[in-house]
């Protein structure tokens, strides 16, 4: 980033009075842009940490006097200072990771720092990026969630069988998910009818081919459902001082597995009723070539769902590459704890680094590195063993989940500290 001189001229050209008489923000181009800000990155689902320290930057850069509460679906933005602030709301619904609009964004940010954009010119570069719509339609998403799924099946313990059958099962949840997610009621219903449908089908190619083992291929057919992210960002959000925007965000992802879990207890039950009864475990031979295939599958999954540039797609793969051989380390060391930790601080060391050399959000690298260690799957294992009255197992694999999360965020933390990330960039 280049010095402030170029700022300080447009400091001058648009300053905010705090003693002045209130005024309509739309009326200050500064403010109108802070909040409109605001808003995209809300939209794009930047983390809270992250988003208010960016904007905090930003309205500072500006002249403006500001201040910023924000929780997964609210951006609370007040401007002025004491008994003349004037306050704005921004209400959505839990933003959708978009990597290329949020790169987009922090390219605007740091035109405005370096003073080849004016508060105006950027403002209009803002709401374009906002409105505009997925980089990735309908096709390419559906063939996000097939790939993901057939990525993941690997693993999490899966052979060619189980890989084979939860890309199958990934177009049915793609489906329901796009089918359903602009409708505002039936929306509401894609966890749990995803989930059961999912199981249910699986149940039923498990029934008549015994060899296929049914937890891994139901698990990674709704892997992109799973809230993995959302437990280890809201970890991250509490380790960080912010209460309300990581409780709520905890809450939110102990719902979605609670949801997924019921309706993978419910599928199998249907499904058992058709088939009979059906192991969820069975041993399948562990294939190095599959797994590093599996990767590759995953990475470009993760690049369609999360809608990143192409030419972001080399380094999420390589970031992908990264967090499974610091897993796999933890796993010949029969310590996932350790694996999580050393994956969490090797990503976060290569996000931070990604940042000096491109200028480009560090989530680039973090987002799909961090997915193939979050512990959703685990998570899920745990829902589904209370639910099957297995308490003692439920609670084994919850404690487990819950480590692995804190060690990822732990490992992250630390990262932040050997190599400090830049302030405005995301």
């Amino acid at each position: 980033m280049t010095g402030y001189s170029s700022s300080a001229a447009i400091v001058t050209e648009i300053s905010f009075d705090p003693n002045a008489a209130p005024q309509p923000y739309e009326a200050n181009h500064a403010a109108s842009l802070v909040i409109n800000l605001g808003r995209a990155l809300l939209h794009v689902g930047a983390p809270a940490h992250r988003l208010e320290s960016a904007m905090q930057i930003m309205a500072e850069r500006l002249g403006l006097r500001a201040q910023f509460f924000c929780t997964p679906t609210t951006l609370i933005v007040s401007l002025g200072d004491d008994d003349r602030q004037q306050t704005f709301l921004t209400r959505s619904e839990p933003g959708v990771t978009d990597l290329s609009k949020l790169s987009d964004l922090t390219e605007v940010m740091a035109g405005l720092a370096d003073g080849s954009l004016t508060p105006e010119q950027a403002n209009v570069k803002v709401k374009t990026i906002d409105q505009a719509p997925p980089r990735y339609r309908w096709g390419w998403q559906l063939l996000g969630f097939v790939l993901l799924a057939g990525g993941v099946a690997p693993l999490i313990g899966g052979g060619l069988r189980e890989t084979a059958v939860a890309m199958g099962l990934g177009v049915i949840v793609g489906t329901a998910v796009l089918s359903l997610q602009h409708h505002i009621e039936r929306s509401k219903l894609i966890t749990p009818l995803a989930a059961t449908l999912v199981t249910f089908f699986g149940t039923l190619w498990c029934g008549f081919d015994p060899k296929t083992a049914l937890m891994p291929t139901v698990t990674a057919g709704m892997i992109a459902l799973l809230p993995g992210m959302e437990l280890t960002t809201a970890a991250r959000e509490l380790a960080t001082g912010h209460l309300v925007s990581g409780a709520s965000r905890l809450a939110y992802g102990l719902s979605i597995l609670a949801l997924l879990a019921f309706g993978l207890v419910l599928g199998s039950m249907a499904g058992q009723w058709v088939v009979g009864p059906v192991p969820l475990f069975i041993t399948t031979e562990f294939n190095e070539l599959l797994s590093l295939i599996g990767i590759a599958f995953a990475a470009v999954g993760l690049m369609l769902l999360n809608q990143a540039h192409q030419r972001d797609w080399p380094w999420m793969l390589a970031a992908c590459l990264l967090a499974w051989l610091m897993a796999d380390l933890g796993h010949l060391l029969e310590a996932p704890a350790i694996g999580a930790f050393l994956g969490g601080l090797a990503v976060g060391l290569a996000g931070n680094a990604f940042v000096y050399l491109t200028g480009r959000p560090g989530s680039t690298l973090h987002i799909p590195g961090l997915i193939v260690l979050v512990p959703g799957s685990i998570g899920l294992r745990s829902m589904a063993s209370l639910l099957h009255d297995n308490v003692a197992a439920g609670i084994e694999t919850a404690m487990l989940a819950a480590i692995i999360a804190i060690a990822l965020t732990t490992g992250m933390m630390i990262a932040s500290v050997l190599v400090p990330p830049q302030k405005n960039v995301l």
